[in-house]
């Protein structure tokens, strides 16, 4: 069974499994005005590393793709929260 990350040994960074670059490419696309590819891919491989030993890959896409949309949104909430509480001080 593929594991959902791998690591690229030219960057030293991890490499998303083919099972995951269509959701990948989804929550690039979903997010690209409100946060960096960067912090995209970070909440990604947290996420991805979490199903890493599934014995059963059929609804890990699925999954990644909720808890990485789910964290990202509670993110940018947090950010809009901080933001208009330091606006009102």
């Amino acid at each position: 069974m593929a594991s959902p990350q791998a690591v690229d040994a030219g960057s030293g960074r991890p490499k998303i499994n083919a099972d995951l670059l269509d959701v990948a490419d989804q929550l690039h696309r979903e997010f690209a005005n409100r946060l960096t590819s960067c912090e995209v891919n970070e909440c990604l491989y947290q996420v991805a590393a979490k199903f890493e030993d599934a014995n059963v890959r059929s609804f890990v896409p699925l999954l990644v793709r909720r808890y990485v949309r789910d964290e990202l949104q509670a993110r940018l909430a947090h950010a809009q929260t901080y933001q208009g509480a330091a606006q009102e001080s």
